[in-house]
């Protein structure tokens, strides 16, 4: 890992323990504009000049610096209360109409934070237990807003330019054939385990049992797109520091050995433990009967692939006009997953040959999914909530 990095890491760690500035000594030529762009790219800004704040430390940004890094975190906690805003709004008018909403991702995960307004939030994901055609149905007629619904795992619209993703499926159970029973799992827990109540009213949080299966599926899924950040980390991280003791640990390692995941929760929860100072317990069972077990040199993989930068191809064929293209695009997508295959092979539950021809197949006949332009104001990143 370069210094930057190195340090990152470091101020990431003193914003969870917080235990001893020796642990975060930063040296005089650190590269401050080096590591606010880094951490904006991981999107862990805000919350990183949360620890520099905290840090009595001989090196400190420059006046300029700190001033840049201030507006970036007041512009997102600003964000952070309008997403607030949007999720009540929404939530008062499924609530006149007796729809009960889920909230997926997002502000739910940033409850787990010690301050939640510094975690960036793109989209808003919600689920709405069976009613989503006849809520977007509402949508259209009582607020008169676009609903678009061209994509199969959820429709689309937008409440006060933040964009909403109203989830018929928790993933995308088409691209991966292991999704299939991965969902079929997320909604037998559902409907097995009570919703925790959030602090808005008519708004409901997934039970802990569930989001310890979806947390780390969703983050896999974002590793394995090459699209998984620092905060993704996080999420996991700070949910499982909450939340362990109301986890059914027979289930989710369960599922997790069943689903060939274990190995990745063990990488992700070693970086948690040995990076960022979460306590081992975290990741365990009261009992200790269900235990991670600690992969160095699995969660040094991820972590490198984390920070190296990545290649960016189209997320589908929309705009792609001619048979050649279409194929010149499934050839790159089909050689980045090659040179991939090692995360798909921690998080799906399928061998190479059946994952490739899946993957090849549904990306050859992808179809358009128009939405609304822009994801959002100031700290989207990139509608991963």
């Amino acid at each position: 890992m370069t210094a930057e990095e190195v340090i990152l890491l470091k101020l990431l760690r003193f914003y969870i323990v917080g235990k001893s500035e020796e642990d975060c000594i930063i040296a005089s030529t650190t590269d401050w504009n080096a590591i606010f762009t880094l951490a904006k790219l991981q999107g862990v800004a805000a919350i990183t000049f949360d620890s520099i704040n905290l840090l009595q430390a001989k090196s400190h940004p420059s006046k300029p610096m700190l001033i840049q890094w201030i507006k970036h975190s007041v512009m997102t906690g600003r964000n952070y209360m309008k997403h607030a805003d949007k999720i009540h709004t929404l939530a008062d008018f499924y609530n006149q109409h007796s729809i009960r909403v889920l909230l997926l991702k997002g502000y739910g995960c940033s409850l787990c934070y010690p301050t939640p307004e510094h975690r960036p939030n793109g989209d808003i994901d919600i689920y709405l237990f069976g009613m989503q055609t006849k809520a977007d149905e509402l949508v259209e007629k009582g607020l008169g807003i676009k609903v678009y619904r061209e994509y199969h795992k959820h429709s689309k619209f937008k409440v006060g330019g933040i964009e909403v993703e109203n989830h018929a499926k928790f993933i995308d159970d088409i691209s991966h054939k292991s999704n299939i029973k991965y969902e079929q799992i997320l909604m037998s827990v559902l409907q097995k385990e009570d919703c925790l109540q959030s602090p808005i009213d008519n708004v409901w949080l997934p039970s802990p049992t569930f989001n310890a299966l979806f947390l780390l599926r969703h983050t896999g899924e974002h590793s394995a797109a090459n699209e998984i950040k620092l905060r993704h980390i996080l999420d996991v991280g700070l949910f499982f520091q909450r939340f362990h003791s109301q986890i059914d640990w027979t289930v989710v390692f369960k599922v997790y050995k069943e689903e060939r995941m274990m190995r990745f929760f063990n990488a992700i929860a070693t970086i948690c433990v040995e990076y960022m100072g979460l306590d081992a317990a975290c990741f365990a069972s009261d009992d200790k009967q269900y235990i991670y077990q600690s992969d160095t040199a699995l969660a040094d993989r991820i972590l490198s692939d984390i920070f190296e930068k990545k290649d960016v191809l189209p997320m589908s064929t929309v705009g792609i006009d001619t048979i050649g293209k279409k194929l010149h695009y499934a050839i790159d997508k089909s050689r980045r997953w090659w040179r991939n295959r090692w995360k798909y092979q921690l998080v799906y539950n399928e061998n190479l040959a059946e994952s490739f021809w899946w993957l090849a197949r549904n990306r050859m006949k992808a179809s358009p999914q128009p939405s609304p332009k822009g994801k959002g104001d100031g700290t989207d990143d990139g509608g991963m909530a």
